[in-house]
């Protein structure tokens, strides 16, 4: 190695020493002020501790002094709760205000069918209807078997007649209907002959071969030669037989005020092992060739009927004739379920497309008049904040007013 490294080595080494002396004075020195900082920190807590406590106590007795003068922070402006309101709505992606009911699907169909009231004449529409013939050579076997119909000129046709099953004679006075854009399975069907037991055994045969979940019964006692317990009993566990056909009475409901009664029936034939459950709904405020008495009874069946929430299974429909006033409830039930799907009804082709499969079908002008107050008394419980609504259907009830049109019906709100 040359003498100019080794001189430069040396310098190095001598350098590198050096560095490393000072940094150990550094760090001692550093040490050495934490701990006197420290020492400092300990004497002078209970100081700091002393100084503490009469802070709080000067800000404690400052506070009670001005409690008094405080005010309260100033209220957020229209626009900043409008934005937060917002904000928070948009968070909760909720775009449905609180407490909002909400809008029936039915409304602007209803709102168009009230506005053309007043072009209607229902007199004049029945008239037409009325006019509608009757073609006989389609009810030749509604004539073959008229020891079982109840009136000569309620025909039945032969090719939608309902079919018995497993029966001795295959014949009922009912009608399968069928009805564009109503999906229920409707039969409209005559109260059998109650002195006829066959004929009983005959009308459940029908709703259990058909599988009806429901049948509304529209009649009074008084109407009939006897009683609705020659049909199946009245009190629960009550029971009887039409020949062999076991019809056992499960459940009672009687709605007094409505006039309105529920039972639930059990059917078995004879030689059946599995039972068919069946509710049945006796109306008994609605008398024959007339209009309800109360419009809240029919127009909640309409809405059972219309809803259509048991597996799609059939439904009864059953009159004194078969033809009245179980067709005229079938006729709101396709109007509710019209206006639910957001279509205006027009009553008098609802009426037309029955009639043109069941003879007579909603058979006075007071029944059919009480159609369109029925409809007027659903609308005016759907809209009530409908001012514009309310007003035209009152015009109308007024224009229906009984003593003008020979009703023996009650038009106000029941």
């Amino acid at each position: 190695m040359s003498k100019a490294n080794t001189k430069n080595a040396k310098g190095n080494l001598k350098n590198a020493r050096s560095r490393s002396n000072d940094k150990t004075i550094t760090d001692e020195k550093t040490s050495t002020n934490q701990s006197v900082k420290k020492g400092k920190k300990s004497k002078g807590s209970m100081k700091v501790t002393k100084l503490k406590k009469s802070a709080s106590k000067i800000n404690k007795s400052t506070k009670s002094a001005h409690q008094g003068n405080a005010r309260s922070p100033p209220k957020k402006s229209k626009e900043e709760k409008t934005g937060l309101k917002t904000t928070n709505s948009i968070m909760n992606c909720s775009t449905k205000p609180a407490g909002k009911k909400e809008k029936w699907v039915g409304e602007e169909a209803a709102i168009s069918w009230t506005n053309a009231l007043s072009a209607v004449n229902m007199i004049n529409d029945f008239g037409d209807l009325q006019k509608m013939p009757v073609n006989n050579e389609r009810c030749k076997i509604w004539q073959t078997n008229m020891h079982r119909n109840r009136h000569p000129d309620y025909k039945i046709y032969d090719d939608n007649r309902v079919v018995i099953q497993m029966s001795k004679n295959d014949y009922i006075n009912g009608s399968k209907i069928n009805i564009p854009n109503f999906s229920r399975n409707t039969y409209l069907v005559q109260i059998p002959k109650l002195e006829m037991i066959d004929a009983v055994e005959e009308f459940w045969r029908m709703v259990f071969t058909e599988q009806c979940a429901s049948v509304h019964i529209l009649a009074l006692p008084s109407e009939l030669e006897k009683g609705f317990d020659c049909l199946f009993a009245q009190e629960a566990g009550g029971y009887l037989y039409a020949n062999g056909f076991f019809i056992n009475t499960r459940k009672v409901e009687k709605n007094a005020s409505d006039k309105l009664d529920n039972y639930v029936v059990e059917l078995l034939p004879e030689g059946c092992s599995n039972s068919v459950m069946c509710s049945v709904y006796i109306h008994m405020y609605w008398k024959q060739q007339g209009g309800p008495e109360k419009f809240h009874a029919p127009i909640k069946a309409a809405q059972m009927i219309a809803k259509n929430d048991i597996d799609n299974s059939p439904i009864a429909i059953v009159s004194v004739r078969g033809a009245g006033r179980n067709s005229a409830l079938l006729t709101l039930a396709v109007i509710v379920q019209q206006f639910n799907k957001g279509m205006v009804p027009n009553i008098k082709e609802i009426v037309r497309t029955i009639r043109e499969q069941r003879p007579l079908a909603v058979d006075s002008v007071t029944q059919y008049i009480s159609l369109y107050l029925a409809t007027c008394w659903l609308i005016k419980a759907k809209l009530p904040s409908n001012v514009d609504v309310q007003n035209k259907l009152k015009k109308f009830r007024t224009k229906c007013d009984p003593s003008s049109s020979q009703m023996s019906i009650t038009t106000e709100n029941h």
